[in-house]
């Protein structure tokens, strides 16, 4: 692991190794943390739900990834309904 220098800040650090990086290895990495986190998401929304079917949860991961955007949430919502009753 990195030692940080006396007056650099993480931030820093972290923009130094990124910069360090080849494009293929940051590409690779944020394909990584992507799935990362979806993989976060799914988890926390299976303890939460733990019946809920692929489907279901397929919407529910987007609308946590879309939690800001009420036109997103609205076209979601719709889908969802038209996917359940078709």
């Amino acid at each position: 692991m990195p030692q940080i220098e006396a007056g650099k800040t993480i931030e820093k650090l972290y923009w130094e190794l990124v910069r360090a990086m080849s494009p293929a290895e940051r590409y690779r990495k944020a394909l990584r943390l992507n799935a990362n986190v979806r993989a976060m998401v799914e988890m926390q929304i299976r303890e939460q739900q733990p019946g809920i079917s692929d489907q279901s949860l397929k919407f529910a991961i987007a609308r946590r990834y879309y939690w800001d955007e009420p036109k997103v949430l609205k076209m979601l919502d719709e889908a969802e309904k038209t996917m359940s009753n078709p």
